[in-house]
């Protein structure tokens, strides 16, 4: 589903950030969940295990900076008709399989909304086709991460041109386009695109007019790490047939080890990479990301059926790496 410098001022930065995080694990207990603040209260939701085990080792995966320039160029590149473009082209010929066989009794059905601040459109191209995602904003240390799936950002190469729109509908760009300047996917996704790393983190850099992070302008989604598979949530996506996000009331369970699955009907291509939220909250588009569409075949085949790759470890051991590339 969907498209596929060192200072002492730098060390420093970098020691205080490590330093943020080890306080955190340290401050655990057993059994319980800890908040890792950021700015505006940003927190991570995760066990004591988890960060035991992985805060001093947030390796594994690879990032790709985007040079100023390129970010000039993406800017300039994504015009409110080319956005347009990417939508209609991306879904004329990727349009989900619509299978004989329909959908499990009482599957839902996803309905049209006017979008939250916490998600959004990514656009991106290769070579000379542009693609259409769908993104949301993570809440991190350093206020300006969103999260994808993998396959929207990486495909054997990197995507180029990647701008993120918060809030995104007809046209809208209620909270500005947001260029990409770095994007960490594990190594193992570069590798192989093995389908239970197909989670991406993006660092956005603030659009003409503001200097402030995103995170400080839209709020974001707690990251969930070891949540278990079922839940109720709220799905977000952006179809590449039409202007406006979608959403959709349901509820994920177990699919494999390491992937999740739903049912509701209407999530085409362009909603890969959308956040499956807990304790969802419609006014700001708050609560916690447990997911994002992909993992298995992409993100399903089937309009009805959509899979996400389970957040453990490795979806935890990526995102603080891509907040330690930058205190570098």
């Amino acid at each position: 589903m969907g498209i596929w410098a060192r200072s002492a001022g730098g060390r420093a930065a970098a020691a205080a950030f490590a330093l943020a995080i080890a306080t955190t694990a340290t401050a655990v207990t057993t059994a319980a969940t800890v908040a890792t603040a950021g700015p505006a209260g940003a927190s991570t939701t995760v066990t004591h295990a988890t960060v035991a085990s992985s805060t001093l080792h947030p390796a594994g995966g690879v990032t790709q900076d985007v040079s100023q320039a390129a970010q000039a160029a993406t800017r300039a590149y994504w015009t409110s008709s080319r956005m347009a473009a990417a939508a209609v082209a991306a879904g004329v010929d990727e349009l989900k399989a619509s299978p004989a066989a329909g959908p499990p009794p009482g599957t839902p059905t996803a309905t049209h909304f006017n979008g939250v601040p916490t998600v959004g459109a990514l656009f991106s191209t290769t070579g000379t086709h542009a693609h259409f995602c769908t993104a949301s904003v993570v809440d991190s240390l350093t206020a300006n991460l969103v999260i994808t799936a993998a396959h929207c950002v990486y495909g054997g190469s990197f995507a180029k041109n990647i701008e993120f729109v918060p809030g995104y509908n007809n046209r809208l760009q209620p909270y500005g386009a947001w260029a990409v300047k770095t994007i960490t996917v594990a190594a193992g996704w570069k590798k192989s695109q093995d389908p239970n790393l197909d989670f991406a983190f993006l660092a956005v850099a603030p659009p003409a007019g503001t200097a402030l992070p995103i995170q400080l302008v839209t709020g974001g989604l707690r990251l969930g790490i070891d949540t278990g598979y079922a839940h109720p949530v709220e799905v977000i996506g952006y179809n590449d047939t039409g202007q406006l996000p979608i959403k959709c009331a349901t509820t994920s369970f177990k699919f494999e080890p390491s992937q999740m699955e739903y049912f509701c009907r209407d999530y085409w291509n362009g909603t890969s990479g959308g956040p499956w939220i807990t304790g969802y909250d419609g006014h700001d588009g708050s609560g916690t990301v447990i997911g994002v569409i992909g993992g298995f075949e992409q993100g399903g085949d089937f309009r009805w059926a959509s899979y996400s790759t389970y957040f453990g470890l490795p979806t935890l051991k990526l995102f603080l790496q891509a907040q330690f590339r930058q205190a570098r």
